[in-house]
């Protein structure tokens, strides 16, 4: 087994301070619960159903009709991107961490089951330490 480490770390990382975000602008409930599924179906998608979803996307790109679908899908990523900047390179860089962690669960041969456990799981941990400071220190949601 190598040492995942510093891929781990960077995951969890990464969830701690979109937590940290998260709690400085004082989201919803609803918020929070559309990350746990965004964890969950990230990693889902990264895991178990990495072959279908791969399948789907490489198809759009072999006619006229998927082209230029993809392309419309893309157009409107970027002008999502660029309005909401902030969160949206947080998403990004959550996604290539969780990109990272893939690698090295492929690299130690790990199934789809375990990868995808270990990544819910790391992802956890790091939106549970995002609450670290707003359960210990009163008034720190504000702090960020």
């Amino acid at each position: 087994m190598t040492s995942h480490w510093l891929s781990w770390a960077l995951l969890i990382l990464a969830y701690a301070t979109f937590g940290q975000l998260l709690h400085s602008d004082g989201v919803d409930t609803v918020i929070w619960l559309a990350t746990l599924g965004f964890v969950v179906i990230k990693a889902s998608i990264l895991t178990l159903i990495w072959t279908p979803v791969r399948n789907f996307a490489l198809k759009g790109f072999r006619t006229d009709m998927g082209y230029s679908i993809m392309v419309l899908v893309l157009a409107s990523l970027a002008v999502l991107a660029a309005v909401h900047f902030n969160t949206f390179a947080y998403v990004m860089v959550m996604v290539a961490a969780a990109l990272l962690v893939r690698v090295d669960c492929l690299l130690d041969g790990m199934g789809d089951r375990r990868s995808f456990l270990t990544l819910v799981l790391l992802s956890l941990i790091g939106l549970g330490l995002s609450w670290l400071p707003v359960l210990l220190i009163p008034g720190a949601e504000f702090a960020v």
